[in-house]
């Protein structure tokens, strides 16, 4: 083999090699739940006739990249808390998370608007546009406001705005949350801590008056039921009594029964003037005669 065969056989040999490398770093794959867009990086159309790539294997120019947006919902959580102040100039922080979507249809247009990927997209400019509602509407309250119902009407605000500012450009904030606690300037803690331990005693007091009036009406229910009892009684023996004197004045007889049922046969050593009569010795005066 002459010597130009073989310069001929090994430029072919590495343009092959040279293009399968090229091929298979140029192959790129967009994965289920995700679209790809890709973009021009050089020349008269650098980074604006964006395609949008469906779900595959794509290989790419020398000039072409492709950036990869999940279309499945998104949670992030900002490491770094986020700083705003209310109406009353009282800083306050506190960790936020986002959930989100980008809309697959509006991957490309997510692209030309911010021209940067996803995770960058979500660390740089989400949070920026979460800080700025942050601070516009909690210094359209007090921090007495946020500290009693204000959390909860605060986050509702900067979800509304952060949608409206998104939406359109293909980002549908799902909800926005709180991630920890909101951290309070020392004054504020030392005021939230006092009004605590204040509804503390209150509820404790309340708890002890209601305590002390359940027990003084179980005793005065206890009371009621014993005078109610020993009144019963004593209408029972009274009736019972009334009972036994009509029966007594109705047939005085019976006294006299009785009288003779206990007598044991002895006479009385003492007779007053007021004693009552004797029945028994009613005795025959014909025998007292004889």
């Amino acid at each position: 083999m002459s010597g130009k065969s073989i310069f001929i056989a090994g430029a072919v040999a590495t343009a092959l090699v040279v293009g399968g490398v090229y091929a298979v770093a140029n192959l790129e794959t967009v994965p289920a739940g995700y679209v790809g867009v890709k973009v021009n990086l050089y020349g008269s159309e650098k980074g604006v006739q964006n395609e949008e790539l469906g779900v595959g294997r794509y290989l790419l120019t020398w000039n072409e990249q492709c950036y990869l947006f999940p279309t499945f919902n998104q949670l992030h959580t900002y490491s770094v808390p986020f700083t705003f102040q209310t109406s009353d100039a009282m800083a306050v922080n506190a960790k936020i998370g986002v959930e989100y979507q980008v809309r697959p249809s509006m991957a490309t247009k997510v692209f030309q608007t911010y021209r940067k990927g996803v995770e960058e997209i979500t660390e740089v400019n989400l949070r920026q546009n979460v800080s700025d509602a942050l601070i516009k509407y909690a210094s359209l309250m007090d921090v007495n406001e946020l500290t009693a119902n204000g959390k909860t009407k605060l986050l509702e605000h900067v979800t509304e705005e952060l949608r409206h500012q998104l939406e359109d450009v293909g980002i549908h904030i799902i909800r926005v949350s709180w991630a920890s606690d909101i951290e309070y300037p020392p004054q504020v803690r030392e005021s939230i801590n006092a009004k605590i331990e204040a509804t503390q005693r209150a509820m404790l007091r309340e708890n002890e008056v209601a305590q002390s009036k359940a027990e003084a009406e179980k005793a005065r229910v206890a009371a009621q039921g014993e005078a109610d009892a020993q009144l019963t009684k004593a209408k029972a023996e009274a009736e019972s009594i009334a009972i036994r004197a009509k029966a007594l004045r109705d047939n005085p007889q019976v006294l006299t029964l009785e009288a003779i049922s206990r007598w044991d046969g002895k006479l009385p050593t003492f007779l007053g003037g007021d004693s009552l009569p004797l029945p028994l010795l009613d005795v025959n005066k014909a025998a007292l005669a004889k």
